[in-house]
């Protein structure tokens, strides 16, 4: 029938094994997540259970075996670690010795044995310890290192090898390496860490589980050698017999040895137990001092002497005498008589105080060297002692002796472990400190790298981040405007000549705090170098914002700088560039700015100029120019012309002067047109070098040669290792120096120059004439004929192009041909180029003269065949 929920039993039984079913599924799947999540978990704790288990090693582990192989089990837990070592080098005696060792395939020597470090060198291990860093190889790297040299195959080659180096104190101490012979068990950079982070914490347990094994393997061997002697002490007491009185008291020094809470109580209960076996009243134990050459008496009982001094220098007594043989003695009043005739004792009682009429002393014995002495004494002749007595002394000397030396050992743990800890606290200290120190040093390494270090403002670094970072608020807000300007100030290198580089560093601070005045404070100011600076003026409205900025700036600069009592004067050029496109680069935006100013400077100095179509295509035309020149070959590029100097009266040639012409295309460009492209791309000095060897050589190759004037750059002057190579020049040349006289423009030469009249004295002791060129041009032409050591002065040709028609020119050539002719300075006249100046320069005194009435410039041949094939091989 069927049920009452009008279903059959058969479907009533499916349905609930449906359902069970299902929830068995759900209940298996919950399972997985929950194992999922618990190994996840694991994971995550494996690091920091592996460092704690290190941690309880030192104090859990028996030994060092024990204490390796758990390290091994450790690390094994976080990474594949069935092939694994650790070696421990020693400094002292260059060894190195496998403390622990387990590989798949390579057998090793047993771990007790000591290797040569030499025998390592060669390996990946001796690799690690020989450089101190950890290293991750793999197969190809073992055999590049192998074919390099630098490792041999010491073993069976792995497939993958992980060793970091053991340190202590900085010092490396050992290795620790895992290796794979398996494809499927490679290491990686975070297994590296891993094992290079942990192998310091074994470091510092290893450390602390070998001094705990030193002392307990210590105190072992002591307790070992004082069961040795109890059970001496036993047979002797079984097998002479003694009585149970002796037997106890024995057996009680013994005890004490132990049981003393201190050596004052362990003193006290030993003279208390040697009084039950013989008389003591007068006992006293003394110890050797050695660094202080004294005997220090740390438990003495006298009868006599009751007032005993703790301890007495060292000296030639009873107790001396048992030390320096290291056996007991028994002296009485005929063995002192002996051993003071013998020498071996003085007899003088102020060494030890009252003589006794017998005395039993025996050696306190470590390690076969004497420590001290334990005696007794006495003063009566109602008491006596026997040999049997000393023998009993001796015996309780060795336990003293043993009871010393670990006190000494346990006092020297305690001073040991709390020397530890003050240096624990204090390295904990020092690390706090250090990091303090080295977030400072972080902060300002951080503030210098990215600041000027004279002045304290933003440097390129700093400009050219925030830069950037407007240039992207550009990108995200089109009408955002700002503009960069480029500030150069003008004359600062005379000052800094002039007055020298401190006073150039305050003229930089002030002309700072200038600039910094005519901005606003979401502006940024920063110095590039030198005399650079460039502002970003940021959130401008329209580009006369910036000329304006640029004004005020330029005529802050035109104001006086104050330098003690006396005035300078400087200004400044200023280029501008605008931001125009939200793609607009910072490199952009600088080079633009850059290009402006120097337009600005070429234009007159002391104004701005905001960049423009016009100045990037005179840009462009001057980098192929600095192109071209970078490329031109000297002996095929370049030419001289020769300029004929006469004399005024007959016309006749008394000099020429050779100057440099660049052929470019089917025109000859004058130095003065590509000077400036020479100076930027480096190439000036070495022109000149070219230019100078050919006047040799053209000396070189005449018979009777007329002087040449050289034109030089007065770069040269600004080094003496740049004069030297001048001075090596026309020496290697063989000419005579007289015979060439180099001239140095007026113009680039400064009159307070130390340097440049230096430079100038070692040319003119090379002999060689130095000529003022283009005299008249500025107003300190008299300072450098009266202070530097020319011997010829040119007359500029715009000085002589007057002469003809003024007769205040006449005067100041008058003058000036007086002052020469009393220094002994040949003058001659450059720009003469008609006959009525001729005849005025003759009338004033000047008798040489160069120009057009010489005729045209002739192109110098080459005296030499020059075969160049390079442009390296062509430069000088």
């Amino acid at each position: 029938m069927p049920t009452s929920t009008g279903m059959q039993p058969e479907a009533q039984t499916s349905a609930v094994q449906n359902t069970e079913s299902k929830e068995i599924t759900r209940l298996r799947k919950a399972v997985a997540r929950l194992q999922k999540l618990a190994l996840k978990y694991r994971q995550s704790e494996v690091v920091q259970k592996a460092l704690f288990k290190i941690s309880e090693l030192a104090s859990s582990v028996q030994n060092m075996q024990d204490f390796y192989a758990s390290v091994h089990a450790i690390i094994g837990e976080l990474m594949d670690a069935r092939n694994f070592y650790i070696c421990l080098y020693d400094q002292a005696k260059d060894t190195v010795q496998f403390v622990y060792f387990v590989d798949e395939y390579d057998d090793f020597p047993a771990l007790e044995q000591v290797i040569p470090a030499e025998m390592l060198g060669q390996g990946l291990t001796g690799y690690v310890m020989r450089t101190g860093k950890p290293f991750l190889y793999d197969i190809e790297v073992f055999e590049r290192l192998k074919e390099r040299g630098e490792i041999r195959d010491l073993g069976s080659p792995p497939v993958d090898w992980l060793g970091v180096p053991l340190r202590s104190n900085g010092q490396v101490v050992g290795a620790m390496v895992v290796q794979s012979y398996s494809e499927q068990i490679r290491y990686t950079e975070q297994d590296q860490e891993l094992l290079l982070f942990v192998s310091q914490h074994i470091v510092n347990a290893l450390d602390r589980v070998r001094q705990r094994e030193y002392m307990q393997a210590e105190i072992a061997r002591q307790t070992a050698k004082l069961r040795q002697i109890n059970d001496d002490l036993i047979n002797e007491i079984s097998v002479r017999e003694r009585a149970e009185k002796l037997t106890s008291v024995l057996f009680a020094i013994s005890e004490i040895t132990n049981t003393s809470e201190s050596m004052q109580t362990f003193y006290e209960q030993l003279y208390r137990q040697i009084g039950m076996l013989i008389n003591n009243d007068n006992f006293f134990v003394a110890l050797i001092n050695q660094d202080r050459g004294v005997l220090e008496f740390p438990y003495s009982v006298d009868a006599y002497d009751g007032n005993l001094q703790r301890e007495r220098k060292l000296a030639k007594g009873m107790t001396e005498y048992v030390i320096r043989h290291a056996q007991p003695v028994f002296i009485d009043r005929a063995k002192y008589q002996q051993l003071v005739q013998a020498g071996e004792v003085e007899d003088a009682v102020s060494y030890y105080g009252t003589h006794p009429t017998q005395w039993l002393g025996s050696p306190l014995v470590v390690e076969d060297e004497v420590i001290g002495v334990l005696s007794v004494q006495t003063y009566v002749n109602d008491i006596t002692y026997k040999q049997d007595d000393l023998e009993l002394l001796n015996f309780v000397s060795q336990h003293v002796a043993v009871a010393i030396e670990r006190r000494r050992n346990a006092d020297e743990v305690k001073r040991v472990n709390a020397y530890l800890e003050r240096k624990v606290a204090e390295r904990t200290e020092e690390l706090v400190s250090e990091i303090e120190r080295r977030k400072k040093v972080e902060e300002k390494l951080f503030y210098d790298a990215h600041h000027d270090a004279l002045t304290g403002l933003p440097n390129r670094s700093m400009f050219t981040e925030r830069l950037q970072q407007t240039l992207k608020h550009k990108k995200r807000f089109p009408h955002h405007n700002f503009a960069v300007l480029f500030v150069d100030l003008d004359r600062f290198k005379n000052i800094n000549d002039t007055l020298g580089h401190s006073a150039g560093d305050e003229f930089l601070l002030e002309a700072s705090r200038r600039i910094g005045e005519c901005i606003r404070d979401n502006d940024t100011v920063a110095r590039l170098g030198g005399d650079e600076f460039v502002i970003l003026l940021d959130m401008i409205r329209h580009i006369d914002d910036a000329r304006d900025v640029a004004s005020r700036i330029i005529e802050k600069m035109r104001l006086p700088f104050v330098f003690g009592e006396s005035e300078h004067y400087s200004g400044a050029s200023v280029g501008i560039a605008e931001c125009k496109s939200r793609n607009d680069s910072a490199e952009r935006l600088l080079r633009d700015a850059d290009a402006a100013m120097y337009q600005a400077k070429s234009m007159g100095r002391g104004r701005y100029v905001v960049f423009d179509e016009s100045i990037h295509q005179d840009l462009v035309a001057s980098l192929h120019r600095e192109t071209e020149l970078r490329h031109a070959q000297f002996d095929q590029d370049f030419v001289l012309q020769q300029f004929t100097l006469g004399d005024l009266r007959d016309n006749t040639e008394v000099a020429r002067e050779l100057q440099l012409r660049w052929q470019r295309d089917d025109s000859l460009l004058p130095a003065d047109r590509f000077n400036a492209v020479a100076d930027k791309t480096g190439m000036t000095l070495a022109l000149d070098h070219w230019m100078l060897k050919r006047c040799c050589a053209i000396l070189q190759a005449e018979a009777q040669p007329l002087p040449i004037y050289v034109g030089l750059s007065s770069k040269h002057l600004y080094k003496l290792a740049d004069v030297k190579v001048l001075i090596d020049i026309i020496t290697n040349s063989g000419v005579a120096p007289e015979s060439l006289i180099l001239e140095f423009s007026e113009t680039e030469l400064n009159d307070n120059s130390k340097r440049q009249l230096s430079c100038l004295r070692q040319l003119a002791e090379l002999g060689v004439g130095l000529a003022l060129n283009e005299f008249g041009r500025s107003a300190g032409a008299l300072q450098f004929i009266l202070n530097y050591p020319f011997t010829h002065v040119k007359l500029d040709p715009r000085f002589v192009a007057d002469i003809a028609t003024s007769e205040r020119a006449q005067v100041m050539v008058r003058n000036v041909v007086h002052l020469c002719r009393d220094l002994a300075i040949e003058i001659a006249a450059a720009g003469v180029d008609n006959h009525d100046q001729l005849q005025a320069l003759i009338h004033n005194g000047v008798n040489i003269g160069q120009g057009q009435l010489f005729g045209e410039p002739q192109q110098v041949k080459s005296p030499f065949n020059a075969q160049p094939t390079s442009k390296s091989a062509t430069r000088a």
